[in-house]
């Protein structure tokens, strides 16, 4: 699906943009999932579906699992990957989720500014018959748990409350991410996690490739074509904290990259050129060091005659 083809299934609003996603989702994902390259697609999930139950979409909107998965670049036959969604899935077991059959038609703050819904259940049978006229009675929906429950059952903690320990990724970057097959769930989950590491290094994140891999979970070689693209499509700053990268050189002169978010406004939907770190050879290294060398050597030996005592 394009972008606009997005933004009609869900008929999303510009007063829709805001979901606040719990910053702990990278490590319960990357320590619950055996195949790295379904994790992007747990994240993705679970971000819609809370998108999906903050503004009432469900019962106002025709969306099924299967279209969830048509947003998310499968095909809707597709079964590799139902684990992650079905009753008593992976997100289910983690506590991320839960299968239910109410859903909220409309929300609202109360006196003290707190989120209230307005559920089917509570709907009179006119409007639950109107809500459920075109859906089977095997249909289900997935409440976000951790929207409602971060850490007590008993205290309303979650992210539609509270939200400490999160990083808030508009609705506008998860449909751009979607509408193009070289971004998609990888590159949402990869701009996602540095968006949250933006937050906590002061708007810029430093780490070396391999260790970034590491970190989400995904193989570095499935990694970096999808850094690329963000790079392409200005997702993603890069920047170089060396000159030049030689394989020869000494580990310990190295430094990571840096790696800045950037907001939508300055996504690029044509591919655009950024600047690559330039390798060169070891022979090549040690003249630059060699020379590098000869200056220091020749700032230290210098001395104006002003500067001596007699």
């Amino acid at each position: 699906m394009n972008y606009q083809e997005i933004a009609s299934t869900l008929k999303f609003y510009k007063n829709e943009s805001e979901i606040v996603i719990p910053n702990e989702i990278f490590e319960d994902l990357k320590d619950n999932m055996k195949k790295g390259s379904h994790i992007p697609v747990a994240y993705s999930y679970y971000y819609v579906v809370n998108w999906l139950y903050r503004h009432c979409k469900y019962g106002n909107i025709d969306i099924d699992i299967n279209k969830i998965k048509e947003i998310l670049g499968y095909n809707k036959g597709t079964r590799t990957v139902n684990y992650i969604f079905d009753k008593d899935g992976l997100l289910d077991t983690m506590g991320y989720t839960e299968t239910s059959k109410d859903f909220p038609l409309s929300w609202e703050l109360d006196d003290l500014n707190n989120l209230e819904f307005n559920m089917l259940s509570e709907a009179n049978k006119e409007d639950q018959a109107e809500h459920t006229k075109n859906m089977s009675r095997k249909y289900s929906i997935k409440r976000p748990i951790k929207a409602f429950n971060r850490y007590d059952d008993e205290v309303e903690d979650g992210t539609f409350h509270e939200r400490d320990n999160t990083h808030l990724i508009p609705f506008e970057v998860f449909m751009y991410c979607m509408s193009n097959e070289k971004i998609g769930c990888t590159g949402f989950y990869l701009y996602s996690y540095i968006k949250m590491k933006n937050q906590h290094f002061q708007g810029k994140y430093t780490c070396p490739m391999d260790g970034l891999a590491e970190h989400i979970g995904i193989p570095s070689s499935t990694m970096k074509p999808f850094l690329s693209a963000l790079r392409k499509h200005n997702l993603i700053e890069g920047i170089h904290n060396m000159d030049y990268f030689c394989f020869g050189a000494d580990k310990n002169s190295r430094k990571a990259n840096s790696y800045i978010a950037n907001e939508i406004d300055l996504f690029s939907d044509e591919e655009v050129e950024f600047e690559k770190l330039r390798f060169i050879s070891l022979k090549e290294h040690r003249e630059i060091q060699e020379a590098k060398q000869k200056e220091l050597d020749g700032e230290r030996i210098h001395i104006d005659l002003e500067d001596l005592p007699f």
